[in-house]
Formats: C-alpha cells, structure tokens, sequence
C-alpha cells in the first residue's frame, strides 16, 4: 500500500479537509452514528460477509476494571504451561512479570493464574494504552493484583530502567503486576519473560475425556502437532464433545483452511485471485454491484501490472465470467432479500477463507500490487453498499498487515473520501474492538487521533468511542471523549453530546453504564466548585445534560431510565446530575424539559410510574439547594402545560409533591 507512483499513475487522494470541515457533533448525526453501528443492515451486512461468527458474534466483554467473578471461575479447567512454576516464584519476589508471547498461547488466562497464585484479594484489569511511566505512578491497592492484557508496545520497546521502576513501585505498593505483551527480542529486560502455549494434547483433555478408535488417533494427534491456538484446541473438544466424527470436528481447524488456502493459490491464476481479492473488500454485496467493482480492480492491475504475454488469449466468444466466477472454490453465493425481490450475494465459501486469503494475499503480492488495490479501494469506498464490506476487509486484514491498515484508515479519517472514509473508519474500529488481539490496536489509533490528531480525525475517533470501543474500554473512553469536550473550541457542534451516546451504549450491550454515570458526576462536583473558570462549568453542565437526555437508539427509549430499571440504587447520582443543571441558568429550560421527557417515557413504558416518579422528586428534594424548590415547582408547571398532548399530570404531581416533602 505504499512505494512509489509512476507518472502516468493516477494519485492517490490526498487530504481533503480544506475542502471538508469535520462533521457536526450534533445529536442527529451522533445518533445516525449509533443506527448505523447497531441497525439490522449493518448486522445484515456484516452477515452478508460471513463475518458474525468472527466479527460481532463475538461478545463484546469490558477490557478494564474489576475481573468478574466468572472470568476467576473459569480457570479451574486452566492447564498450565512449561515455566509456569517458576513464574510464580519470580511474580512472588518481583510483584511484576511481563508475559511476551503470540496470540493465541493463553497469555490472559496464564496472567489470571498466576496472579491468583500469589493473591486472594480482587484483580484488576488495566487499559492496554499505558506507559511504564503512568505504570511507575499508579494508585494501587495493597495485596491487589493488576493485569494489563495485550499492552500497546512502541516500536523498540521501553529502557529496561522504566520497567525497574515499575517493578519498584508495586514492591512498594504490596501489590502484584502482570502485563501480557507481543513477542519481543528485547526479553532479557527486567521482568520480562517468552510465553508459551501449554501441550495441546493437555488442553484437550482438560475440556474433553472422551476417547476415539485406535486407527482415529494418530490423525488427531498429528492435527494437535499443528495447532498454535488455545482457542482451537478448546474447539475441537468442544465439537468432539458433541459427538461429532474426528473428520467433522477438525474442519473448523484454522491450520487446515489455511493449508486449503495456500494450495489453491498456488493453482489460481490471474483472474481467480482478483476475483478472491475484490471479495476480500466486497463480501456480501450483490453480484451485479460486485461485478463491476472487480471490473475496475482488473483495470487498475491492468494499467500497474499488464497481463503476461501468454495470457492475453483471443476469444471467439463472449467470456462466461459470471460462470467462471461461481466455480471458485473459494466463492459461494446466499440469497439477499431487496424491496423488488431476490439477488445473489457473493461471500466465502466458508468465513476462515477470509483471513487467510488475504494472509496469502500479504505474503505473495509486492507494493506495486497493494498500490493499485489502495486506488481501488478509496474509488468503491464511495459506493454505499461497500462502505461496511470495505470495513470488514479492512479489520481483517489488520491482523496481518496493521501498519498498512492505518495508512488506509488515517488518510479516510482526515477526509481524503469525505464523509465516506470517515464512516468506513469508524466501522473498522468498532469491528476491531471486537476481537481480543486487535482491540488494543484500535485504542491507541483512536486515542492517538483525540490527542493529536486532526479535527476530522478527533471525530472519527469520537464516534469510535461510543461505540465497541467504549463498550470494550469504557474507562478509557470517558478520559478521551471528556477531552473531546474540553476541546469544544475547536469543533462544530454540540460535542458533549458524545457522553450520552456512550452512556446509552453502555446501558444497551454492557453493565458498566454507571462507569460513565459515577465518572460525570465527580467532573460535575469539580467544575460546579467555587472559584472554577465559567467555560469549564459550561462544559460539565452540558455534558451531564447530554447524559440525562441520552436515549438508546434501538428502543427509543430514555437511556437514563432502563439504566434506573435495573441498577435503583444510581438514583441519587442521577438526581443530584439533574439538580446542578437544573440550577444552572443558562440550560435551566432544556434541563426542565430533561425532566419531562423522562415522565413522558416514565407514564408510556413504566407500570409503576408514580412510584418512580415519586421516588425521583424524593431524591431531587435532597439534591436541589432549598431555596430552588419552589421556583421549579412554578417553571415546571408553565414547561408542561406548553405540552397539552402528552398525559403526565399525575406523574408532574407526585414529583413535585416530593419536592416539597409531602410523600405519600
């Protein structure tokens, strides 16, 4: 995807942002964000490409904050490796140990272990965007552990002396560290160690006791040879304790599909790989759109790598293309259901065909080659119906050539396709906060486009952040998008609105929505002190509105209330972010008008609503000055009866009846 262009070469698109401000931080547009990242046809899309069981099949779990109860209880089948013994001992005397292994060796599990070796008391996860500076000055608790799963490495590594203090710190501190990182060749520094996967014969039989005919096992023992997953070998017990035959369970073997792969490209010839290239980026869309799409890659190549003498053939016919294209082995079709009836989708003939047809991809095509497919891409980027396929192959093939993702996704983020490229950025970011290896990856491109990045990028990375990014990493997504905020001078809109969106994405896929709730309240507490310069008051006043008004796209319903619905006990947080609004003149009328649309939502959707609403005035009674009381008993009452439409009489009773401390 880079090198250098030829003079009759078409350029690649440049940055745009002159030509295209950033776009607006309005409520609209955050909301169309979160349709489109959580609507049926991003879904059907995603689907379409064969990528849900690899994409947003997979469950989306917080990456940061108190290990739950079920991560801790899923260790008793752990089998551990060769020097796990002796990382005990070393984690024992050292509090630190720095796991460096690949994906897939069962370096998070291993952490979890070790760390309930040497502790009883609560674990930690820690964001994986973390220096060994911020390390060295953490907080921490004492007898604690703390892990950092796959940490985001600079290229070269940390000094060895960092990591000394680091080690220093939670000696001091009585805690205990683990940090899981890739392969390095800088191990010999302070606490670091190379990670391996334990036996896969021991993993199998830890999840798996059954036993098969005597001729069956040496072929599973020579496909165990092969695995380099956990994850596989957890599968294939998995599959054979269903009682599936050896020969069905090891399909789903990524060894094998990618010895699959690897064989079939050594046969295909130039058009077979354009066709498994385009779908590549085009899985799922219809096969006319597809068509035309490959007709241009073919162009393109064409124009940068010509055709070899013998193979420019003359036909007498006109080329049954779409014949050929559907006897690829490695090409299938499903039916997609439109308005005016039924087309054929083009997809892989299974999902792992994917990854590793862009892996063989990666590994025999030049710069020359990705050149023309980058060109290729960013012309069909604008075409609608390939912005989420575009994505999907983009995430993809972030796990084989990340570096040349970013080069991709850096330019559409600043605007070089409008707002196209921008929208396919954020979709590849909240598809890659989806898989454990990549999420990382996508917290330090979006975090690094907050900190430094350009405006058009500061939004993308925004609309990363309430969506699978902040559902992945919440506490890192608060810090980034209250920076956003604290840099509304040099946005277009309402930007606060993004905590609201946050906190409705938490309340919809996640527990974790009194993160962003418990967080606000405390920058609320802050900036509402004496003596706090008035624009930072401004910014914690609106953002905390943002919040109240917040609603969950999918149900239309008040994000606020579903989170009240299953955690009452936030009530009082809740209350008090309303009264400091409230108070707060300037947005004293939306606040008002905060409030009655949660009675609106409170009398349509709630069987108890004038409990609910009684129990919000009791604690409103608390949280308002008392000198507030009876002015919004009298602003309340003019704001409402502007709405004669809407029925909430009795519930407009009962709260301003607890604010004036006459519960019954």
């Amino acid at each position: 995807m880079t090198g250098q262009q030829t003079q009759e070469h078409a350029p690649t698109p440049t940055d745009e942002s002159v030509e295209n401000p950033a776009p607006r931080y309005d409520r609209a547009t955050l909301n169309e964000v979160q349709v489109n990242l959580y609507s049926p046809r991003f879904e059907r899309a995603v689907l379409g490409a064969q990528t849900v069981a690899g994409w947003s099949g997979r469950p989306l779990t917080r990456a940061t904050g108190r290990v739950d109860d079920g991560d801790i209880s899923a260790l008793s089948r752990f089998v551990s490796p060769e020097g796990f013994g002796t990382a005990v001992e070393r984690l024992a005397v050292d509090h630190l140990l720095v796991l460096c292994g690949a994906p897939g060796t069962g370096k998070r599990s291993s952490a979890l272990s070790l760390l309930r070796q040497v502790t009883d008391q609560p674990l930690y996860l820690m964001s994986p965007h973390v220096s060994p500076t911020e390390l060295a000055e953490y907080e921490y608790e004492s007898g604690c552990g703390y892990l950092v799963v796959d940490r985001v490495t600079e290229y070269g590594g940390d000094p060895d002396f960092e990591w000394r203090v680091v080690r220093d710190r939670v000696r001091d501190r009585k805690c205990y560290l683990v940090i899981t990182e890739p392969p390095t060749p800088a191990v010999d520094r302070a606490c670091h160690v190379v990670w391996h996967p334990p036996a896969a014969e021991r993993v199998l039989r830890a999840y798996w006791d059954g036993t098969l005919p005597a001729d069956e096992e040496p072929v599973l023992h020579e496909a165990l040879e092969s695995i380099d997953s956990v994850r596989d070998v957890v599968g294939l017990a998995e599959r054979l304790g269903r009682g599936l035959p050896l020969d069905q369970a090891l399909e789903h073997l990524d060894a094998r599909i990618r010895l699959e792969v690897e064989e079939w490209f050594e046969e295909a010839d130039r058009r077979r790989v354009l066709e498994v290239t385009a779908l590549a980026f085009g899985a799922g869309v219809d096969e006319r759109t597809f068509e035309a799409a490959l007709g241009l890659l073919q162009q393109v190549l064409e124009r940068d790598v010509p055709p070899a003498a013998d193979e420019a053939q003359e036909h007498d016919r006109l080329p049954q293309l779409r014949r050929g294209l559907l006897t690829n082995e490695l090409v299938a079709t499903s039916t997609l259901h439109t308005d005016l009836g039924t087309r054929g989708a083009l997809r892989f003939a299974r999902p792992e065909h994917h990854r590793h047809v862009l892996a063989q991809l990666w590994q025999r095509m030049d710069v020359v080659f990705w050149d023309a497919v980058v060109e290729w891409l960013d012309e069909v980027v604008t075409k609608p119906e390939y912005e989420v396929p575009i994505a999907v192959g983009l995430a993809e093939l972030a796990a084989i050539a990340l570096d040349e993702v970013v080069r991709v996704l850096d330019r559409w983020a600043r605007g070089a396709r409008r707002a196209a490229g921008r929208r396919v950025a954020v979709y590849v970011l909240h598809l890659m906060a989806y898989d454990e290896v990549l999420a990382p990856a996508a917290l330090k491109i979006a975090t690094g486009w907050v900190e430094q990045g350009k405006p058009q990028q500061r939004w993308v990375a925004a609309m990363a952040f309430i969506g699978g990014l902040g559902a992945r990493y919440p506490h890192d997504a608060r810090r980034r998008l209250w920076r956003v905020c604290t840099q509304s001078h040099a946005v277009d809109g309402d930007v606060e609105h993004v905590f609201g969106e946050l906190f409705a994405t938490l309340v919809r896929d996640t527990d974790n929505a009194h993160l962003v709730l418990h967080y606000l309240w405390g920058k609320v507490e802050h900036f509402t002190a004496p003596g706090v310069r008035p624009a930072s008051r401004a910014v914690a006043m609106r953002t905390a509105l943002a919040l109240l008004e917040a609603r969950k796209p999918d149900a239309k319903r008040s994000a606020v209330l579903l989170h009240l619905e299953e955690h009452p006990e936030h009530r009082d947080v809740v209350a008090r972010l309303l009264a400091r609004v409230l108070v707060f003149r300037p947005l004293r009328l939306r606040a008002i008008k905060a409030l009655r649309a949660l009675l609106e939502d409170m009398a349509e959707n709630d069987p108890r609503a004038r409990t609910s609403a009684r129990d919000l005035g009791v604690s409103l009674h608390s949280a308002l000055p008392a000198g507030e009381h009876a002015a919004l008993d009298a602003d309340f009452r003019v704001v409402v009866a502007r709405r004669p439409d809407t029925d909430i009489k009795s519930l407009v009773d009962a709260v301003l009846d607890a604010l004036k401390g006459r519960v019954s």
